[in-house]
C-alpha cells in the first residue's frame, strides 16, 4: 500500500478545470488534453495534478514538508496543474522551483484564466489589465506596442475617471504637476513618464486607442549599491550590534528599501509631500475587492519606475532605487495585524535578476493629516497647548 497522500480525484478535477486545462508553468501555452485518434470517444490527457510540496518522504521527493498533515498535502491549495514535461522538471530542481515560486505561477495562471473568461479573450491574446494614466485615470485594456516612443493602448473599460476625464487630462497636461504624469502599465510591470500629453482616438468599435508620448526609462542603480542605511528589525525596530546601532547595505538592504518605500505614505511627510504611495488609501476603498491586488501593483510599478525629484537637494531618483520590472504583487492576509499587511512581491532586480520576497507594509487605520512645512513653522494655533 501506498504512504503517499495522493489528491482525490474530485481535487484533480478541479485544479484541472481553474487551470483551464492548460499547463500553469510560467509561458506554457501547452493544452493539457484533447482527442485521441483511438476511437471517437477516446480522450488524450497530458496533464498532472502535480505536488507543490511532495507527497510523500524519500529519495526525489521534492520540496517535502514534514509539518504538514495529510489534509494539507492532499488539499488543493497543495495542487498545481502542470503538462507532463513541466510536472517532471519541477520535480528535478527544487532549487529554482521551490514552493514559494509554485505558488505564485499557480495564482498568475488561474488569475490569466480568470481574466480571459471575464473579458472573453482568446488564448495568445492579450489578457486585460489595469493601465494609469496619472493618479485619476485608470483604465482596463491592452498594450498594443511601442514606435518612436510613443506607448499605445486600446481601452476597454474606466476603472476610475472617464473618458471626460481623460480628455480633461490631456487638455490640462500642462497644468498638471511633473511628479503626476505618468502611464503605468500592469501587464508589462513596468511604467515610464509621460514627455508629452497623450492623444485619444475613438475606434470604430466604440472603443478608445491612447497614445502616450514617453521618456526612456528611468535609471536604476545595482542592487549591490544600495546605500547604507540604518537596519530595522522584524518588528520594525532599530536594531544593534556590539553596543552600536547596526547598519545594512547592498543586497542585504534590498528587503528594507523596499519595505519602507512602500509604506511611506503619499502626503505623510511636510518636506516631501508627493513621495510615497496610496497604499491605505487603496485598502481602505478596495480592501476584499478583485480589484485591490491589481491597484497595489500599479503602485509598486509606480514607486519603480517614476522617477521622484527630491526638493531638497534637486536630486531625481526612483523610489525603489533598483527595481526594474514588477511581476507581482499578492496580499498574504485579509487584515493588516497592528498596522502591519503581509504581501508578496515579485520583482526584477538590476544586477540581481528576478527576486522574490514576502514582507509587511504599514497601512495606517485611518489617513494621518500631516502638517505642512509651514504650519510647522508657524507652531501651534493659538489657544493650544505645547
Amino acid at each position: 500500500m501506498s504512504n503517499r497522500d495522493e489528491f482525490s480525484e474530485d481535487t484533480k478535477r478541479k485544479v484541472a478545470l481553474r487551470a483551464n486545462r492548460h499547463c500553469s508553468f510560467r509561458g506554457c501555452p501547452q493544452p493539457t488534453s484533447g482527442p485521441s485518434d483511438e476511437s471517437p470517444e477516446a480522450v488524450n490527457m497530458i496533464g498532472k495534478a502535480a505536488h507543490i510540496h511532495a507527497a510523500a518522504s524519500g529519495p526525489g521527493a521534492r520540496r517535502y514538508l514534514a509539518s504538514m498533515t495529510r489534509e494539507q498535502r492532499t488539499h488543493i491549495t497543495n495542487a498545481i496543474w502542470l503538462c507532463a514535461t513541466h510536472a517532471d522538471l519541477i520535480d528535478r530542481d527544487e532549487v529554482t522551483y521551490t514552493a514559494d515560486v509554485l505558488r505564485v505561477m499557480k495564482a498568475e495562471h488561474e488569475a490569466t484564466c480568470t481574466a480571459r473568461q471575464r473579458y472573453a479573450v482568446a488564448a495568445g491574446e492579450a489578457v486585460p489589465d489595469l493601465i494609469a494614466i496619472g493618479p485619476d485615470v485608470v483604465f482596463v485594456g491592452e498594450f498594443l506596442g511601442v514606435e518612436n516612443e510613443i506607448w499605445s493602448f486600446r481601452l476597454r473599460s474606466f476603472v476610475d475617471g472617464d473618458v471626460n476625464a481623460l480628455i480633461a487630462l490631456t487638455e490640462r497636461y500642462e497644468q498638471i504637476a511633473t511628479v503626476d504624469r505618468y502611464v503605468l502599465v500592469n501587464e508589462l510591470g513596468d511604467g515610464r513618464a509621460l514627455r508629452d500629453k497623450p492623444s485619444v482616438t475613438r475606434e470604430t468599435t466604440g472603443g478608445y486607442t491612447v497614445r502616450c508620448p514617453v521618456f526612456p526609462s528611468a535609471d536604476r542603480i545595482r542592487g549591490v549599491d544600495i546605500p547604507k542605511s540604518w537596519a530595522l528589525s522584524d518588528s520594525h525596530d532599530l536594531m544593534t550590534q556590539n553596543g552600536n546601532w547596526a547598519m545594512v547595505s547592498g543586497v542585504d538592504a534590498l528587503p528594507q528599501q523596499v519595505k519602507t518605500s512602500l509604506s511611506h505614505q503619499r502626503g505623510e511627510s511636510p518636506l516631501h509631500r508627493d513621495f510615497g504611495t496610496r497604499f491605505a488609501e487603496y485598502y481602505n476603498l478596495l480592501s476584499g475587492s478583485p480589484w485591490f491586488d491589481r491597484y497595489l501593483k500599479l503602485e509598486v510599478i509606480r514607486q519603480a519606475a517614476i522617477p521622484y525629484t527630491d526638493p531638497t537637494n534637486n536630486q531625481q531618483y526612483t523610489p525603489l532605487l533598483c527595481v526594474e520590472r514588477v511581476f507581482g504583487v499578492e496580499v498574504l492576509a485579509d487584515a493588516p495585524t497592528k498596522k502591519w499587511l503581509p504581501i508578496r512581491v515579485d520583482l526584477s532586480v538590476k544586477g540581481l535578476g528576478r527576486w522574490q520576497h514576502d514582507l509587511s507594509v504599514c497601512i495606517p487605520p485611518e489617513p494621518i493629516r500631516r502638517p505642512s512645512f509651514d504650519e510647522l513653522l508657524a507652531g501651534p494655533p493659538q489657544g493650544t497647548g505645547r
